[in-house]
């Protein structure tokens, strides 16, 4: 008796120039796609990739697309970006992703970021299948650019992929792990041994617009949100999000601003405003534990942190754009370096105060300072986010940078109110 074996139909073939016809019906209803390069001309299939999210991203659906090709990440240089922190710096070093996200054509972009020498510890954290079901439960979709060998190290079951060849693959292919194979995305229709791999920089470069589509961020926002109640997943939690709740996405810097050298002042010319220095006592690092898009739900949540955890935290008002909602950050406590704050989350956790995995690491290194006597209730009533600090002083924030704080200074200017912006220091 002879055994017949199955082959596997035939891999779909989606051509460059008819992908916006046949992409959408095969993404309806995924919330996380690998786009998988089976080529050495990674920038034809950086540009294949950045197609299929610009076009699944036409019809006003919250797409994220992920570079997580860590052996030769591409997809930012189509765009124009130089490279930043990314999604190895948020799994390995705690870095927030909304430093290092991109708005870019519809798209919410996170790049590869820093060389890794643990991808595979990336790959195969669990994380990744509890984001994916907070992409589908708000029907959204996370796209991941991933070798091959990433993707079988994928912790999360993929809903499909794509293949991205040019010239196609051979009959019969398939994905191992039973991943389903959406189509294989080629040059054209048929094979052609005219092919020739283009070079880098020859194909048309994605304009960044970030102020264009506000509301795109606002709706990311909100992916995230579902991502991280279903799934638990902080490494997204934006630092506009609220707790159990990221998308705008994504680089926390590793020393304070400095300000520009003031020209020294002459007998002719007005003496500079002095710009705040942080000095070298600085308590200045902080864990971002919740945002919201209300004060009295931000103030709520840290007085209840003070009261019943003892946990000093201060809210600080983060506008999402120049003319954006606003979203209140929850920041707790005020550490000399990133390695104490890491030490008083990891105690948080131990603790229960919040569930582990909740917190990013942010250097914010100035409050507004108020002056003794005032009441705290008094700029509460005027919709300013003053707390009470452990040593009796009201504070207002915590900024990353002078300018974070323009829109509290506009604020406090609105109520009347004087504070003085300065560095978060541990010493008289």
């Amino acid at each position: 008796m002879t055994t017949v074996t199955p082959t596997a139909p035939p891999a779909r073939q989606l051509p460059l120039s008819r992908l916006g016809h046949l992409v959408p019906p095969l993404l309806e209803g995924q919330a996380l796609v690998a786009l998988v390069p089976l080529t050495d001309d990674l920038p034809w299939a950086a540009k294949a990739a950045w197609d299929i999210a610009r076009i699944a991203a036409r019809e006003g659906r919250r797409i994220a697309l992920i570079d997580l090709n860590l052996e030769r990440p591409v997809l930012h240089e189509l765009t124009g970006l130089q490279p930043t922190e990314g999604i190895v710096d948020a799994f390995e070093y705690g870095v927030s992703l909304n430093k290092a996200a991109h708005e870019v054509m519809g798209v919410f972009f996170i790049p590869a970021g820093s060389d890794t020498a643990r991808a595979p510890e990336l790959y195969a954290n669990p994380r990744w299948s509890k984001l994916q079901a907070g992409f589908r439960s708000e029907g959204a979709l996370l796209l991941t650019f991933v070798s091959l060998s990433g993707l079988s190290q994928l912790a999360a079951a993929v809903d499909g992929a794509f293949v991205l060849a040019p010239e196609g693959v051979t009959p019969g292919f398939t994905l191992a792990g039973d991943i389903p194979l959406f189509g294989v995305v080629r040059d054209r229709w048929l094979p052609s041994a005219t092919h020739r791999p283009s070079p880098p920089g020859v194909a048309m470069p994605i304009v960044v617009e970030p102020r264009k589509r506000r509301g795109l961020r606002a709706a990311l926002v909100a992916v995230l949100v579902a991502a991280l109640a279903v799934g638990g997943w902080a490494l997204l939690a934006r630092a506009r999000e609220a707790i159990g709740a990221r998308a705008h996405a994504l680089t926390a810097p590793s020393a304070p601003p400095q300000p520009a050298p003031a020209p020294a002042p002459t007998s002719t010319s007005p003496r500079p405003q002095p710009q705040p220095s942080p000095a070298r006592d600085t308590l200045g690092w902080t864990v971002q534990l919740a945002a919201y898009a209300s004060l009295e739900k931000a103030l709520l949540h840290a007085d209840r942190l003070a009261a019943d955890d003892g946990v000093p935290t201060l809210v600080t008002p983060v506008p999402q754009s120049e003319n954006g909602p606003v979203w209140y950050r929850v920041l707790a406590g005020s550490y000399a370096t990133r390695t104490a704050a890491a030490e008083a989350r990891g105690r948080l956790w131990r603790r229960g105060v919040v569930s582990e995995g909740i917190g990013d690491l942010l250097l914010a290194p100035y409050s507004y300072h108020v002056p003794a006597g005032t009441s705290l209730e008094s700029l509460r009533r005027r919709g300013l986010p003053a707390i009470r600090w452990s040593n009796g002083v009201i504070l207002l924030g915590a900024f990353e940078a002078s300018d974070q704080a323009a829109y509290t200074k506009a604020a406090l200017k609105r109520a009347g109110v004087r504070a003085n912006l300065l560095p978060r220091m541990g010493k008289p």
